[in-house]
């Protein structure tokens, strides 16, 4: 072969080696890219599931939580006629292993009387209004001497008075059973009314009651309650009792020691 064309056949392969291997690398680029971008994809599907998982797992509520807290029966010898409220802190005292008798109790409780020589009556919020045995007419008390009284027992109490109902709830979901005061009726009543005491004006009502909340079930909506009248565990509307939580001034009470 002449040596012209000898060089023109050698010049012509060294063009197609060098197209080749610019094809190779062009398809070796793009198939590394392709290869980075699917994994990103698979890391960006894989990040959102792991965050839509999480945040179903944080937004899972308990359905039911029923709590075994002793019941202690305000009219069980030696009675309390008007001692509910003494009586539904026993029950949280008992069941955080702390002996103490609704009796005992009551003989610590700040009273006031239940009418004044000039017409006033006792405030709730300063003591127990008349007489707790019965013995003589009486009202109740509410949450901030009940509070107090507990603090005498126990350094670990926290007063939730004022909270959502939503608030007491969790409580129970971390195995706290709640005082509050209520109605006998467990729902709203038409009975309130407003006193003058010495510390003003303060509304009330007779029909006023207190329990230990110790449960509740979310799908019948129930709440249930250690009823100081002697019902363990009792059965009563979730959304009326809430309502009559709210009327009665959202008052609750909790002991924050391990059962």
């Amino acid at each position: 072969m002449p040596r012209h064309l000898r060089k023109q056949r050698r010049w012509s392969l060294i063009i197609i080696v060098m197209v080749l291997l610019g094809v190779i690398g062009v398809t070796i680029t793009q198939a590394t890219d392709w290869i980075d971008a699917s994994f990103k994809d698979k890391q960006t599907t894989t990040a959102q599931s792991s965050s839509s998982s999480s945040s179903q797992v944080k937004s899972k509520s308990v359905n039911q939580v029923k709590l075994n807290v002793p019941l202690v029966n305000q009219m069980t010898t030696p009675r309390l006629y008007n001692g509910c409220e003494v009586s539904a802190l026993t029950m949280l005292m008992n069941y955080a292993n702390i002996n103490v008798t609704k009796n005992q109790l009551a003989a610590k409780l700040t009273s006031v009387p239940l009418t004044y020589d000039n017409g006033e009556h006792g405030n709730p919020n300063y003591g127990f209004v008349g007489d707790i045995s019965g013995d003589n007419p009486g009202l109740g008390v509410y949450h901030e001497p009940i509070y107090k009284l507990a603090k005498t027992q126990t350094s670990h109490v926290k007063d939730l008075t004022g909270s959502s109902f939503d608030t007491v709830i969790k409580q129970l979901e971390l195995g706290r059973p709640v005082w509050t005061i209520t109605t006998v009726s467990f729902a709203p009543v038409s009975t309130m009314q407003t006193w003058d005491t010495p510390q003003g004006s303060v509304k009330v009502t007779y029909d006023m009651h207190s329990v230990a909340i110790v449960g509740f079930n979310r799908t019948k909506k129930l709440i249930y309650i250690n009823n100081p009248y002697g019902y363990k565990q009792q059965a009563v509307s979730w959304s009326s009792f809430k309502a009559a939580y709210n009327q009665m001034g959202k008052q609750a009470i909790v002991l924050t020691l391990p059962h």
